[in-house]
């Protein structure tokens, strides 16, 4: 089972196991909570984000792959939450996201141009984030309220090394700064005596190009790549 399935089987255990916990209390808690006009919060998770990786004609008759495997990460963040009815809200959501990737260029290993280290390298990217999203809500039961969200966000990475002079020829994998997205959760609210806890699955899809061309147009280990977008599945924990 790779990362990625592992991450899903574990968040929809998580998600599911809570609501059905607060499903059996009898009490319920916070019956004035969803009146409240604006809401506020933070939440942690964790991520795993790769990338999908597009080559240029040249790629079907010189075959290229670059291999680009999430590592497990970290994301922090603020939430501002704006009640419009019983059913919808709308989220502003910004965060910090730490993203690490494990790259791997397809090059021999006894090829003595290139080294280890210029063929796998971890590539750390630190992303301020800034997604707006409607959530729809379903109605509650008791003290668990399923939703799901839509969302769009603008993602700074502020480690891309986009103009930074030196490239892949010295081991530095450069990636554009600004990045556009589209994502989509699922998750529930459970009503605790004190606040709101909130377990929810989220999908990272880029819509923008992240791609930095090495120097050299000719480099081998830029020249098969079309386009390069992020994507990722986060798991949040929010409490309000």
């Amino acid at each position: 089972m790779n990362l990625r399935h592992t991450f899903f089987v574990f968040a929809i255990s998580i998600c599911s196991v809570i609501p059905l916990q607060a499903q059996l209390d009898k009490i319920e808690n916070l019956k004035e909570d969803d009146s409240k006009r604006i809401r506020f919060g933070y939440f942690l998770g964790l991520n795993a984000v790769g990338a999908k990786m597009e080559y240029k004609p040249t790629y079907v008759s010189t075959p290229f792959r670059i291999s680009v495997k999430p590592k497990p990460s970290f994301d922090v963040g603020l939430l501002a939450d704006y009640r419009i009815n019983e059913f919808l809200n709308i989220r502003f959501h910004p965060g910090v996201a730490f993203v690490e990737r494990e790259i791997t260029f397809p090059f021999p290993e006894n090829d003595s141009r290139f080294t280890k280290a210029l063929i796998e390298r971890v590539v750390k990217s630190n992303y301020v984030r800034f997604p707006v999203g409607i959530k729809l809500n379903t109605r509650r039961i008791r003290n668990a309220r399923p939703f799901v969200m839509g969302s769009i966000s603008y993602n700074m990475n502020i480690t891309s090394e986009e103009t930074n002079s030196e490239d892949n020829s010295s081991g530095t994998f450069r990636m554009k700064r600004d990045v556009y997205a589209w994502e989509f959760a699922v998750g529930t609210d459970v009503y605790l005596p004190y606040f709101k806890f909130t377990t929810s699955v989220h999908g990272f899809f880029a819509i923008s190009d992240e791609f930095v061309q090495d120097e050299n147009l000719n480099s081998v280990y830029t020249r098969h790549i079309a386009r390069m977008k992020s994507r990722g599945v986060f798991l949040r924990f929010t409490f309000e």
